[in-house]
């Protein structure tokens, strides 16, 4: 005979052998017991729960001779008929390519038919969500009032994408997630019934790949097995599966901390070489993150996470060196690279620059969280501010460096000292903070730009209270697109948002009516008066002149007597 798969082998055959659905088990054995045998059933839950061979039991259960317990003796004739498939009066259905119309008529039609040999018809309708619309309108009125003898099991992964009226009409059971206890102890169990022996570690590894799908881990187990070595290890099951092991992520996630970008890109050139998978690597960096983010917010961290109490330890550590928001930035920045290399042609391009930009503390400023380590966020604190204005005012992030260069009022160009910009920053804060913006103005008289460090740390203090209030008015996109725009105090009473030559359409949609006047409310506040905000492009900055402009003040006088909303930009 050919060789049977471990999860065929091993399928249960009585209810009490079902793993991990004891609240399944006990009402469908008192059922049984009761004979309060349902018209319809619905079994819901993920793949590999048990759907399927809990329908098979019911199904032998229900016409069993002489039931034990509830369970179905699998030793009389409809039993041993029903197991074979020589009993026709009990038949699966697969949805998924028996979806149409015609296929619920023939059912329709046979279902007035007594069964052959059995008590009871059974059709258990496997993927039952594949059914099209007019298949469902079909088996409705059959499925709501079917002759006695008929028996309905449905069973899906996807109960969300049945219709109501059918749902309505069958007794729903959920079928939960298997535990990695409850998957260890089955795979020990079959491993010593077929004389393998396996490490602990191995079968804890295999159950948390499993993702709670006893079938999947016992197909892991079967390919494990198909190696050949007398003893499955650890080491056997990374093989097996391409991924990487706990130690490798752990020293791959302490470089990204220490912002070490070469042994990074060594890392990745070692696993790569090795013939691992990327997309797996990505998905157990991502669980490894998602580890981090409950070992900084919860005590009880080892409670929820799969691994051992040294692993765990390790997590805390790590995790005690990172802030909530940089875990938070890391975890959707990788999982966006896990979507999108779905279709890249060179996937480890695309990881190494991800990587690298997580290294280096690439954050866009109104992104909403840091992504920077606390060494990063030392490092970037002693190299002047979040976000440094150079003295055209550009919005810049800043990652190791340590000067910047600006622009002074007559063309030249002026070193500016970020250690001293930052010192004047942080001086703004308390309760001077609220005069911060006044003081810009006193300094800068017409249109003339600030080009002293402080005053640099002064109109950043300001333009971030700005991106503050945006992304707490739930505007992050605007902050997104603010990104790369530069801020510059054209006048007293007027504030530019410049924007580099290639951001003409992101210009246009911050001019918006509704952008505009939120983005002046917030400069209102933090300025304590009337502020005209103006945006313009890069290319046109060094003719910006507000104060100079007469046309431009007629208009606004105008608008102001007529108290009328206006919005300039130039086109």
């Amino acid at each position: 005979m050919s060789y049977i798969a471990l999860y065929r082998k091993w399928r249960p055959l009585l209810f009490d052998d079902v793993v991990g659905q004891e609240h399944v088990i006990k009402s469908l054995k008192y059922s049984v017991q009761a004979g309060r045998i349902a018209h319809a059933y619905l079994f819901c839950g993920t793949r590999g729960t048990g759907k399927t061979t809990m329908a098979h039991i019911l199904s032998r259960a229900i016409n069993c001779l002489n039931p034990i317990d509830g369970n179905p003796c699998n030793q009389c004739e409809i039993c041993k008929g029903i197991l074979s498939g020589s009993i026709l009066d009990v038949m699966e259905i697969d949805a998924a390519s028996n979806n149409s119309v015609d296929n619920i008529r023939d059912i329709r039609d046979e279902v007035i038919y007594a069964p052959a040999m059995a008590k009871y018809k059974v059709y258990i309708i496997d993927e039952v969500h594949m059914l099209s619309t007019g298949a469902f309108n079909a088996l409705l009125k059959t499925l709501e009032e079917p002759p006695a003898h008929v028996v309905f099991i449905l069973a899906t992964t996807e109960p969300h994408k049945l219709p109501a009226t059918i749902l309505s009409r069958c007794q729903r059971y959920d079928f939960r997630r298997i535990t990695v206890p409850d998957i260890v102890s089955r795979l020990s169990m079959i491993s010593k019934a077929n004389g393998i022996d396996v490490d602990d570690e191995a079968l804890k590894l295999i159950a948390r790949l499993s993702d709670g799908a006893l079938r999947d881990a016992l197909s892991i187990l079967d390919q494990c097995i198909s190696l050949g070595n007398k003893k499955i290890t650890y080491n056997d099951v990374l093989l097996i599966t391409g991924l990487v092991n706990e130690d490798f992520i752990s020293g791959f996630v302490d470089s990204l901390i220490d912002r070490d970008i070469t042994r990074v890109m060594n890392l990745i050139n070692d696993f790569i070489l090795e013939g691992k998978d990327i997309s797996q690597f990505v998905s157990s960096l991502i669980l490894y993150y998602r580890n981090l983010l409950v070992c900084k917010i919860m005590d009880n961290a080892q409670d929820i996470i799969e691994a051992s109490d040294e692993t765990v330890n390790t997590m805390k550590h790590q995790a005690s060196r990172l802030e909530k928001d940089e875990i938070i930035y890391v975890i959707k920045e990788l999982s966006e690279l896990e979507v999108n290399m779905r279709w890249a042609t060179y996937p480890r391009v695309m990881l190494e620059v991800t990587l690298i930009k997580i290294a280096t503390g690439t954050v866009d400023p109104g992104s909403g969280v840091a992504g920077m380590s606390k060494a990063g966020i030392a490092a970037r604190s002693a190299a002047g501010a979040a976000n440094t204005v150079t003295g055209t005012g550009r919005v810049s992030s800043i990652g190791n460096t340590n000067r910047t260069n600006g622009n002074s009022s007559n063309g030249n160009n002026t070193d500016v000292n970020i250690a001293q910009s930052t010192n004047q920053a942080n001086n703004t804060t308390g309760p001077q903070a609220d005069n911060t913006a006044e003081s810009i103005t006193e300094k800068t008289m017409g249109n003339q730009p600030a080009d002293s460090s402080g005053e640099l740390a002064d109109m950043n203090h300001v333009w971030n209270k700005v991106l503050e209030g945006l992304k707490k008015a739930g505007r992050g996109p605007l902050c997104f697109i603010l990104r790369l725009a530069q801020v510059k105090l054209l006048d007293k009473n007027c504030v530019g948002i410049v924007f580099p030559s290639n951001e003409r359409g992101n210009r246009d949609i911050v001019a918006k009516h509704e952008n505009l006047m939120l983005i002046e409310k917030l400069f209102n506040e933090v300025f304590g008066r009337e502020i005209r905000v103006k945006c313009i492009m890069e290319s046109d900055n060094d003719n910006v002149n507000i104060a100079g402009d007469d046309s431009v003040e007629k208009i606004m006088n105008f608008a102001s007597t007529l108290n009328a909303p206006i919005n300039i930009f130039d086109k």
